[in-house]
């Protein structure tokens, strides 16, 4: 009966571990503690979407891991770049081809980030 019981402890760790090591992974895709960093040093801009693509990941189950090509109108000048961020589906209109969204840029790398709420 013990056997069994660690057992059973072990395989429920291990789903737990995968469960984590799965969102670390997403987290990672998403660039998501950069994108951080920038929202919070980087300056205000606008930025017109180009193109979008879904990646086919999710983040938290419900928001879409999507990749934008964007061209951003910052103090800096304008410039083309590609940024993967999470978008709720319900927001996802808000990002399609042609509509103009608010990023934040770090004018020292050219690092952007999207800077409108994920809900």
């Amino acid at each position: 009966m013990l056997e069994a019981m660690t057992w059973i402890a072990l395989v429920l760790a291990a789903v737990a571990a995968f469960f984590v090591l799965q969102r670390v992974v997403v987290r990672t895709l998403a660039g998501e503690g950069k994108a951080e960093a920038v929202r919070r040093r980087g300056e205000p801009a606008t930025a017109v979407v180009l193109d979008t693509y879904d990646t086919g990941n999710r983040v938290a189950r419900y928001f879409i891991l999507t990749r934008l090509t964007l061209r951003v109108e910052s103090s800096t000048g304008s410039f083309e770049t590609t940024v993967t961020t999470p978008i709720s589906p319900v927001k996802q209109a808000e990002f399609s081809p042609g509509r103009t969204i608010k990023v934040r840029v770090d004018t020292g790398t050219r690092e952007v980030a999207v800077d409108q709420a994920r809900r």
